[in-house]
């Protein structure tokens, strides 16, 4: 039976002690590492979990907040000794880590980065849950980041889709979204009604259960053809979450559900501008678009779906 423990002054030598093969070195930190990694991570709420099994200690992991969007729980390093490898320890080690998390839940989600070449590691996370989210973070290149989605029965939000912009409810978001960028409109009616007036235009609009307002996204097709080929892309205009609930998911919900609208709709292209959010899309899996500049000279970053 695998257990999960406290690291102290009486057992973290039996951590240091924990060894892997000489390939598994080129992905994991040394026990001594992984340790002094708890430290240096103290900041982000990092912790240490020892494993063991009915007699031995044989492994240890690494867990630490994330706070930047998505926010979630990094699974840093994941590390069963060579002893006891392949007798499914890591794969219940792991289930055991993820209900510690779900009980905690302070995080509806956790994300590990794992080398492309590591195959055993990659089918147990796999096998546990997890799904490779497209990712690529250009410090670490040949690693594949991949996430975890706990599933939670209670939401205390609501989204509502608008195809009609003369709607109350998304006047109101795109208000404050101007108000907060301090941007003017003096013809507001205008603007809506241009709006509508595209006919394509569509949105999603997030509110929690009180009413306050969390967010919004503004999307439509785009039809780009000439005499060889037709591709119709889906272009995300306008993105916006309060800042009262930002760095707590809500972005990445939105920019999800856009996307099911798109592959919904037979729409496997994902493009959008930005001038101060491009972490952000590029953990979702979103690229620069090379050779391309929107007409304010943003850059443009682009996802293949599905």
């Amino acid at each position: 039976m695998v257990k999960l423990f406290d690291i102290n002054e009486q057992n973290w030598l039996e951590i240091v002690s924990l060894s892997v093969s000489e390939e598994q070195r080129k992905y994991l930190d040394s026990p001594v590492g992984i340790l002094a990694r708890g430290y240096s991570y103290r900041s982000c709420n990092a912790r240490v979990y020892g494993i063991s099994n009915e007699e031995n200690v044989i492994g240890v992991a690494l867990v630490k907040d994330m706070e930047e969007e998505p926010v979630c729980y990094d699974l840093q390093q994941f590390m069963i000794d060579r002893r006891f490898q392949n007798r499914g320890y890591g794969t219940e080690a792991l289930r055991l880590i993820l209900g510690v998390l779900l009980q905690e839940s302070k995080y509806e989600q956790v994300e590990v980065c794992v080398n492309k070449t590591d195959i055993a590691a990659l089918r147990m996370y796999g096998k546990v849950g997890f799904e490779d989210t497209g990712y690529i973070d250009e410090d670490v290149p040949d690693c594949l980041n991949l996430r975890y989605q706990f599933n939670k029965s209670s939401q205390n939000y609501s989204d509502r889709m608008i195809t009609d912009f003369s709607d109350v409810l998304f006047q109101t978001a795109f208000r404050q979204y101007f108000s907060e960028l301090d941007y003017s409109v003096k013809d507001w009616d205008g603007l809506f009604k241009e709006m509508n007036e595209e006919d394509d235009n569509v949105a999603f609009v997030r509110t929690s259960v009180d009413g306050r307002m969390i967010g919004f996204i503004q999307f439509k097709p785009l039809k780009f053809s000439s005499s060889f080929f037709e591709e119709t892309c889906g272009f995300i205009r306008e993105f916006w979450v309060s800042k009262e609930f930002r760095n707590k998911n809500h972005g990445t919900f939105l920019l999800n559900l856009v996307e099911k609208y798109f592959m919904d709709h037979g729409i496997y292209t994902s493009i959008l501008t930005t001038d101060a959010a491009a972490r952000f899309y590029e953990r979702h899996g979103y690229v620069r678009a090379s050779g391309s500049k929107a007409k304010n000279q943003d850059e443009v970053f682009v996802k293949h779906l599905g």
